[in-house]
């Protein structure tokens, strides 16, 4: 056992046993031992021993597929299968037996397996020969030695370039016998070829393989000195032969094609040649020489497609035979506009040549492909030249193909702009390429026709019945209700009669001149098979066939009855009212209920966007679904909500409105569970282009259709529940459906429900609460008087207030009259209460500011955990004006009455103590945008500011900012009233500089106002703190503006000096270059924003003048007399009066 399991701790090790003791015995001790194993496997401390970790017999194998099987109780039986002879490799001396491959090797392979060799089947070594005599006799273990014997130098031959040692011709040859037998041959024994000479110095040195290199220089002059191009070969007996001076003289003296290689293979149509194949050898046969030589040209490399076309250029298409077939392909992105034109010229050419002439000269002018012009020409002897019988008049007709209006004009200019010399000379040129001659006097004549705009009416056809308004030409985009209206004197604009209809295809057949020529012109005769009979009523079969006559509704048509009547699911026809006409409710007239059927619904909800009212969604889902599904339509009930799509600017201008987002509820009622879980099943595999091709089918049948841009369809179905099961089942007041039960049968209130705890109910009245204690108690048939308890005054005190002694415990009602704040709580001297303050905007759609208020005052409470009490808020807003241009938002807003608003909120909400104030601080600061926007339902970007925790007295020096030169005392934080004497003291580091100015403008404002307004302009354009701004202004009616604006009050000229004060002297120099640089119109815009938030406004044509003084020069700029310098720290201050004073020392 010790040697099976080592014991060599206090736990035994896992992974560190084997059964190493086999269990064959039923001995007592063995017994034990395996039981002992047993256990010890049992509790996973060892492993069972795999088949990978065996080794077969001889004569055996490892069974391939079984390395990782357990070994078990006889590894050998389990792992290993018997070897074949094939699978043996016979001993050196022997060699495998004839036809035993498939034999097993068993134990002794060698026996069974093989047989001698003979000598004959040796081969000896090198520097040795088979001994005479031998060939059968065996070759033993040591075949070197019973069959051969060393062969002598006089039996080896040499390589070409050495010759035999004579005096070793009877020695034996060695393991070497090139180097015993044989020595070099002497370059002065070599004849060097044609082309080459001896190699002055070289006639004792070996010759080598390569006699010619190793004896011989070749003569540059020769050919035999040119190396030929890959695809060519030395000409015979070439080498001799001067090359010539140049590289392309050499290569004709000395080469010549080489009819095996690429080089001399033409590759057909639709490929080329591979890269660098020129010296690859092309084969025996055509088809092997295109194989090895060719490439087909793939799509990527065609040009040659249409304006109107476009490439496939995948790179892995072959063009073939037929590129423009094969690799272009229609673009329906591109509408082609033609350039058209006729050409008159004389030429000495035939009437083919002329065309390609003018062909080829148009693609050259306008650098067009010549796939995109079309050419044909009339030819006409020119009798006048009689002696020349081949001279002609050419009459080319033409159309040049542009991708746009745009490039046709400029095409359309181009040819308009051609002189007739340069005409004239453009077309000899191709005549002469075209095989014609150069005509003395062509006298070229051009005719174009003016090129029409395929988007504006001009290009447009109208519908038979239409004709084209008068004027509209040039109107775009070309429509039918843009360029047509209807043609008064065709058929399309004639009523017929009831009883007839419009014929086939006279829409755009003349009228006549009286009504009764148009009745008979326009008009046939209609059958009762083409009216549709009204509500309640049905077509006469018998009828079909027959005219409608002037009363079809009479002649055609019957009324409905009962028997014609589809009774819903759940319900029966009444048999004896079967041949009674419809009333207004033919369900009760017809039906009654059907006892053996319960209705099984499969419920579910659509969306959609469409070009449809809310009625024509309805009818379109409910015809689809009936039509889906295979039911009755009085099988399917359908609600919609309709909420209008505010569409992009483009389609706003346009003028396409009524696009509504759709939110279908729908109900299929089936006869059993079965066919309703098939039905369910049926909705679930529709696909979305499915669902949406029957839709819009519907939609435009009910007279809408789906939107093609934003019409995808989505839909969520409800799971079908088994009328029969628990899931179907309502348990009482206070019970809930046992867990796992949904799916049992024959409900009733003891399968299906169990007692429901206090924790699940939500308690109904608003201000009530659930009772912790009682989360694990039963709720009963009262869970409301059971579960909860309505706030009590101990809940509803905000941060500072605790609740009034003798009141914790007294219940809350709030009313429109009660505010029980006012006895419930008092206030706390123990908690002063810690704010974060902050200002948030966004972009709301609502129709009262008061949505706006609670929707941000709902999450600032959810996200910091406090009461409402806790929080203080402020709202305003502003109503959001579209100005179209390139704006392509698109909101869908709610159908209500409302509008879009800029909501800007000022907020402090209270804790504690600083600990949670800055806990909450955390949480607002951590608020996504994404995350605002979802919760508040924005509809544009939310921005959020916060304050540092704490709120500081806006009283106190604390938040009050000190001018420049002064500086904050220490310790006047909490000093009030915040002055600049209380709270700031002179700031020796720094000196201010002033920028002086003067600007006058026209504005309707009083003196404050404008002030104001120029206070906070120049603080907002140089970054400036206001304090250190100082602004005063004087005003005077203005008579001319009172009389032009009609106003006699309010409207003043007025002028306004200030003063801005910076740091330095660097910092008043950019103030002073900017706004001296300052545009009229910006600095108009920017006083009129200002005015407007002062409580004033601008008036047209401000007459805004600015005058600004140059800040002082720095200390810097001066030069001190002899024997001082400038003070230390005083190079950014100004000169000042004196400058030597405040500057040297």
């Amino acid at each position: 056992c010790r040697a099976a399991i080592p014991i060599n701790s206090d736990w035994l090790k896992p992974n560190c046993c084997r059964a190493a003791i086999p269990i064959n015995s039923d001995t007592k001790a063995r017994r034990t031992m395996r039981t002992l194993l047993s256990l010890v496997l049992g509790m996973g401390l060892c492993e069972a021993a795999l088949c990978k970790e065996h080794s077969c017999a001889a004569g055996t194998k490892q069974i391939a597929g079984k390395e990782d099987t357990d070994q078990g109780n006889d590894a050998a039986a389990t792992c290993c299968e018997a070897a074949k002879c094939s699978e043996h490799t016979c001993a050196t001396g022997t060699k495998p037996k004839d036809g035993v491959s498939d034999t097993d090797q068993t134990a002794d392979p060698a026996a069974v397996c093989c047989v001698a060799a003979k000598c004959s089947e040796h081969t000896c070594a090198t520097g040795t020969k088979l001994k005479d005599g031998v060939s059968d006799t065996d070759q033993t273990a040591d075949p070197a030695a019973v069959c051969c014997v060393a062969a002598k130098c006089s039996e080896f031959t040499c390589a070409v370039h050495t010759t035999a040692i004579t005096a070793n011709a009877d020695e034996d040859q060695t393991d070497a016998p090139q180097t015993k037998c044989c020595e070099d041959k002497k370059c002065q024994d070599y004849s060097c070829p044609t082309g080459y000479g001896a190699t002055t110095g070289q006639e004792q040195a070996a010759q080598t393989t390569d006699p010619t290199t190793a004896c011989c220089t070749v003569d540059a002059t020769k050919c035999a000195s040119h190396s030929c191009a890959a695809g060519t070969k030395a000409k015979d007996a070439s080498a001799g032969t001067d090359k010539g001076a140049t590289d392309a003289e050499a290569a004709t003296n000395c080469c010549e094609v080489d009819a095996t290689k690429c080089a001399s293979h033409s590759c057909a149509a639709g490929t080329k040649a591979k890269d660098n194949s020129a010296g690859t050898d092309k084969g025996a046969t055509d088809a092997e020489a295109a194989t090895n030589c060719c490439d087909a040209l793939t799509c990527a490399e065609y040009e040659d497609c249409k304006v109107t076309e476009k490439t496939i250029d995948d790179g892995s298409t072959a063009q073939g035979s037929t590129p423009a077939t094969t690799c272009c392909q229609v673009d329906s992105t591109v509408t082609a506009v033609a350039v058209e034109g006729t050409a008159i010229f004389v030429a000495d050419a035939t009437m083919e040549q002329a065309r390609t002439a003018v062909h080829m000269m148009l693609a050259e002018l306008l650098s067009v492909k010549t796939v995109d012009i079309t050419v044909t020409v009339n030819s006409a002897a020119k009798t006048t030249r009689a002696r020349r019988l081949d001279v002609f008049t050419h009459t080319a007709t033409f159309a040049v193909h542009f991708a746009d209006f745009t490039k046709a004009t400029a095409g359309h200019t181009a040819l308009t702009d051609l002189t007739k010399d340069a005409a004239e000379t453009s077309l000899k040129t191709q005549l002469v390429a075209a095989g014609g001659k150069d005509s003395e006097d062509p006298t070229w004549t051009l005719t174009l026709q003016a090129v029409v705009d395929p988007d504006s009416c001009a290009a447009f056809n109208c519908a038979a019945g239409y004709t084209m308004k008068d004027g509209e030409g040039a109107t775009k985009p070309a429509t039918a209700e843009a360029c047509c209206v209807v043609d008064d004197t065709k058929c399309l604009s004639h009523n017929c009669a009831v009883g007839t209809k419009a014929k086939a295809e006279a829409a755009g057949t003349d009228k006549g001149a009286t009504d009764a020529e148009a009745a008979t012109n326009c008009c046939e005769a209609a059958k009762c098979s083409e009216h549709t009979c009204a509500a309640g009523t049905k077509a006469i079969t018998s009828k079909a066939g027959e005219d409608q006559t002037a009363d079809p509704a009479a002649n055609c048509c019957e009324a409905l009855k009962c028997v014609d009547y589809m009774c819903a699911v759940g319900s029966k026809a009444k048999t004896s009212e079967a041949d009674k006409e419809l009333d207004s409710n033919p369900a009760a007239l017809c039906c009654e209920d059907d006892p053996a059927v319960t209705p099984v619904p499969v419920t579910g909800a659509a969306t959609f966007v469409a070009h449809a009212t809310t009625e024509q969604a309805q009818s379109a889902v409910h015809e689809m679904l009936a039509a889906l599904l295979s039911v009755n339509t009085v099988d399917v009930t359908v609600t919609v909500a309709s909420e209008e799509k505010m569409a992009a600017a483009a389609r706003r201008l346009n003028g396409h409105g009524g696009v509504f987002t759709h939110t279908a509820e729908f109900s299929v009622y089936f006869a059993d569970f079965t066919k309703a879980q098939d039905g369910h099943k049926a909705l679930s595999d529709l696909t979305k282009a499915d669902a949406e091709a029957a839709l819009d089918t519907q939609l435009k049948a009910a007279g809408g259709r789906l939107d093609a841009t934003d019409g995808a369809w989505t839909l969520n179905l409800q799971a079908v529940v088994d009328p029969e099961s628990c899931a179907a089942f309502t348990c009482p007041v206070g019970q809930r459906t046992k867990d796992g039960q949904e799916a049992t049968k024959g409900a009733d209130a003891e399968t299906c429900c169990e007692a429901a705890k206090c924790s699940e109910h939500i308690c109904a009245i608003w201000n009530a609460t659930a009772i912790d204690a009682k989360k694990d108690e039963d709720q009963t048939a009262d869970p409301e008087g059971v579960c909860c308890e309505v706030w009590k005054c101990k809940d509803i005190c905000a941060v500072g207030a605790k609740p009034t002694a003798g009141q914790e415990e007294k219940g809350v009602i709030w009313d429109s009259d009660t505010n029980p704040m006012a006895w419930c709580c008092e206030d706390d001297p123990a908690v002063s209460p810690v704010p974060v303050r902050g200002n948030a905007s966004f972009v709301y759609y609502t129709s009262s500011h008061w949505y706006a208020y609670e929707a941000i005052h709902e999450m600032l409470m959810e996200l910091t955990s406090v009461l409402y009490d806790d929080i203080e808020l402020s709202t305003d807003s502003r109503m959001w004006t579209w100005t179209g241009g390139t704006d392509s938002r698109e909101w869908a807003l709610p159908s209500v009455s409302g509008a879009v608003y800029t909501i800007t909120a000022e907020f402090f909400v209270y804790f504690a103590d600083l600990t949670k104030a800055e806990a909450g601080h955390k949480a607002l600061a951590g608020l996504a945008k994404t995350d605002a926007e979802a919760f508040l339902g924005t509809l544009e970007a939310w921005t959020m500011t916060l304050e540092a925790v704490g709120l500081a007295d806006e009283s106190s020096c604390e938040v009050f900012t000190c001018p420049l030169g002064r500086r904050m005392k220490q310790g006047v934080e909490a000093t009030e009233p915040s002055t600049v004497a209380a709270c700031c003291e002179d700031d020796p580091a720094v000196t201010p500089v002033p920028v002086t100015g003067t600007a006058t403008f026209v504005a309707n404002a009083t003196v404050e106002q404008a002030v104001t307004a120029v206070h906070e302009m120049l603080a907002e354009l140089l970054t400036a703190n206001k304090v250190d701004i100082t602004v005063t202004v004087t005003s005077v009616d203005d008579t001319w503006f009172i009389c032009r604006l009609g106003d006699t009050q309010g409207v003043f000229s007025s002028t306004a000096e200030f003063t801005v004060h910076f740091a330095d002297v660097a910092s008043a120099t950019a103030g002073q270059k900017k706004l001296a640089g300052l545009a009229k119109a910006v600095a108009e815009a920017s006083l009129g924003k200002q005015l407007e938030a002062a409580g004033g406004r601008s008036v047209t044509d401000a007459k805004w003048t600015l005058t600004v003084v140059d800040p002082p020069l720095s200390c810097a700029a001066f030069t001190c007399p002899v024997g001082q310098e400038t003070k230390a720290n005083a190079a950014a201050t100004a000169q000042g009066a004196t400058p030597a004073t405040t500057c040297c020392e």
